[in-house]
């Protein structure tokens, strides 16, 4: 008996020693999914199709994107935390992965420890926006509305919000209904239709709209104007402070997900995020291509977490 268990072990271990040790040149063998936690035509969906389109095309492997939205982006993000880390299923996360690990009491998963950062895609301000037929011209004359009339006003927010969703109104004094939507797809055709007072969004949802005018900016996030709506204030030059920070993407993957994989995504994406087709495409979007290989974005998204952590406490931000 033990001698056959002895003789087994042998034979393992010599076919052991025959396989060859992983390579990243052997990754991806079958198809890649990149999961996006909310619904089609939102701005996480938006730059994960140009994304996915070329990363496929530079792994020569299919790369599929996968809608799963719901739970304030907590569905898709867990269902990549618990997959298995084999680097064929993926996450397009973004600034929900800091803002509800800060302010929900219950998330079945930890962005800082279930999920590691491989590279980020881009960034992009939030913009401030009404529809064309509002009477508000300014964010003046919308707070000064809200104030007069709280029970009236209201906006669209996706999942539970985010932190410039809930620090526009404690900063401007208002106290403005919060409808929730599962992706700003769904919300923007309320927007546009006067249902909604206002919403605060990504540039790539809401550039066409402004572009076709069926919406008005008043104001952007971040520190600059941006250069697609050059006439439309920041926040701060509006009046409205505590609203410097923008929107990223990035990829995220299973953690465990050997080094190997992680390093070629990594690179690839690098790669991906630098053809000037990419940077054309994202442009068109009103994203800003903004390529970190997995060495920086890491640190990045640790500094994010404590960042939101921080914003969380200082504001009293918190969701169900």
């Amino acid at each position: 008996m033990y001698r056959r268990i002895a003789t087994l072990a042998i034979a393992a271990a010599a076919i052991g020693a025959l396989m060859p040790a992983f390579s990243a040149e052997d990754y991806p063998a079958k198809p890649i999914r990149i999961v996006v936690p909310y619904s089609a035509g939102g701005g996480v969906d938006n730059i994960t199709r140009v994304v996915a389109t070329q990363l496929g095309a530079r792994l020569k492997q299919s790369v599929i994107v996968d809608n799963r939205p719901g739970a304030n982006a907590n569905i898709g993000a867990d269902y990549v935390a618990k997959a298995p880390a084999d680097g064929y299923t993926l996450l397009m996360g973004a600034t929900f992965l800091a803002f509800n690990r800060a302010t929900m009491k219950t998330i079945p998963y930890d962005a800082s420890k279930d999920l590691i950062p491989v590279a980020r895609t881009g960034k992009a301000p939030f913009v401030l926006v009404v529809p064309a037929t509002s009477p508000f011209k300014t964010v003046a004359e919308l707070v000064a509305y809200m104030k007069a009339n709280p029970d009236q006003a209201s906006y669209g927010a996706v999942g539970a919000g985010s932190p410039t969703n809930l620090i526009f109104p404690k900063n401007t004094g208002t106290d403005p209904v919060q409808i929730l939507y599962k992706g700003g797809a769904t919300a923007l055709p309320d927007l546009i239709a006067g249902r909604l007072t206002y919403m605060i969004q990504t540039t790539s949802e809401v550039l066409p709209h402004i572009g076709t005018g069926k919406l008005r900016a008043l104001a952007v996030t971040g520190t600059v104007r941006f250069k697609h709506l050059p006439d439309v204030p920041t926040m701060k030059e509006a009046g409205v402070g505590g609203l410097e920070g923008t929107g990223w993407w990035g990829l995220f993957v299973p953690a465990k997900t050997p080094a190997a994989i992680v390093d070629r995504l990594s690179e690839e994406t690098q790669r991906v995020m630098k053809q000037p087709e990419v940077i054309a495409a994202l442009d068109k979007l009103g994203i800003e291509s903004a390529p970190q290989p997995a060495a920086e974005f890491q640190p990045f998204f640790q500094s994010e977490l404590k960042s939101y952590v921080e914003v969380a406490r200082q504001f009293n931000l918190t969701t169900e």
